[in-house]
């Protein structure tokens, strides 16, 4: 299953940004300054300030998520317009690892399910866990889909 189904959905947009930005500086190496230059020369003045104040133009998103290689504000917001935002896998065979990753994310879910029936959980938290085991259950059923289509390898030729 890929990374991005394993990290749990953001339930604040501030959180969705501090999550994208976590992945820029861990996973990429990018800070704020390299990831202002990446977003077409924004200063980084400008970006801590949209970070800071949770605000930022739309027409910066994309350049904010192929910066950080983060889509947690994308989700965030789409979660947000009653929308389920999902990877595309490029299809691959099925290893058990996956399947064993998609038990454990719906696992959580319904066990938080249980929690927040019983007042032991709050809404947030299983709406995210909900929204955490539908994304990993549709990247699984593209996978399926896909992996039925045969993909013309390109590499050399030999």
């Amino acid at each position: 299953m890929s990374r991005r189904i394993s990290v749990a959905p953001a339930t604040s947009l501030r959180t969705a940004f501090e999550q994208d930005k976590r992945t820029a500086i861990i996973e990429h190496r990018r800070g704020i300054e390299r990831i202002a230059e990446l977003m077409n020369n924004v200063k980084p003045a400008t970006l801590y300030d949209w970070i800071d104040e949770v605000r930022m133009p739309v027409h910066a998103l994309p350049a904010w998520e192929h910066a950080t290689g983060g889509s947690s504000v994308m989700r965030y917001l789409s979660s947000q317009g009653g929308r389920l935002l999902i990877d595309i896998p490029r299809g691959r065979a099925l290893v058990t690892c996956d399947v064993q990753g998609l038990q454990r994310v719906t696992h959580e879910a319904i066990g938080t399910l249980l929690k927040f029936s019983e007042g032991e959980a709050t809404a947030d938290d299983a709406m995210a866990a909900l929204l955490h085991a539908m994304g990993a259950l549709a990247w699984h059923r593209e996978n399926v889909r896909r992996a039925s289509q045969p993909e013309l390898e390109l590499g050399e030729a030999q």
